[in-house]
């Protein structure tokens, strides 16, 4: 009789590879949910470029030191990521390992598409395996091939493009902003602008917001990487 007292979904939300009865997986979902709990990160694509940010705010007696939120995988690409901060340092090492295994392999960088597919592949493998766990964050890769792209990956291992994405706990205002204001054919400072009033958008709500918290990196074509 206990055990007919327990949730229906106590079975399922155990073990990454069993599906519910409704078809749900929970502990993917519940690494989707962990991005929401990140600060606010934006990407936006503009003319030239990719404009990637994220809000940092410094808590009183924290030092800075060289971690940060926004980080160059090669000099055309970076990116940016919510959620499980542990998670996201490991996969950022991992995404500059095979750009520069891809250099050296075959003598020029590698396209953004194919690093965005082989991080949202190894994302997604940790969706099927027992003795695993999903990764709780989610990453914007931004960079500049022929054109300016931006990917979203995911916990559940999707790959999506995007001329402007938020994510974090502040995504749902960022992205309404975005979607009001951003334009084609923007120029870096527009971009630029558009970036901190989506954060803005989105953080206001969780306390007083300081433009001086947002790290941004400008990746342009040809150019290198600025901050």
């Amino acid at each position: 009789m206990a055990d007919m007292d327990l949730p229906s979904q106590m079975g399922y939300d155990r073990a990454i590879v069993v599906f519910s009865p409704e078809g749900r997986i929970y502990q993917v979902e519940y690494a989707l949910q962990a991005v929401k709990l990140g600060k606010t990160c934006v990407g936006v694509v503009f003319k030239d470029g990719i404009v990637l940010a994220a809000y940092t705010p410094d808590t009183k007696l924290q030092l800075k030191g060289k971690a940060t939120k926004v980080a160059a995988i090669d000099k055309h690409m970076g990116a940016t990521a919510c959620g499980f901060t542990g998670d996201a340092r490991a996969l950022i090492d991992i995404l500059r390992v095979h750009a520069q295994i891809h250099k050296m392999t075959f003598g020029e960088p590698i396209d953004v598409f194919v690093l965005g597919k082989k991080i949202a592949d190894r994302m997604q493998l940790y969706t099927q395996f027992a003795g695993a766990r999903p990764y709780g964050v989610a990453i914007l890769l931004g960079g500049v091939n022929e054109e300016s792209i931006l990917y979203v990956i995911n916990p559940s291992g999707t790959l999506d493009r995007w001329l402007a994405k938020a994510l974090g706990r502040g995504e749902e205002d960022a992205q309404k902003y975005l979607e009001s204001n951003y334009k084609d054919d923007m120029t870096e400072e527009q971009a630029k602008k558009l970036v901190v009033s989506s954060i803005e958008a989105g953080e206001k709500k969780f306390g007083q917001f300081d433009k001086k918290s947002i790290e941004m990196m400008v990746i342009r074509r040809g150019e290198p990487i600025h901050y």
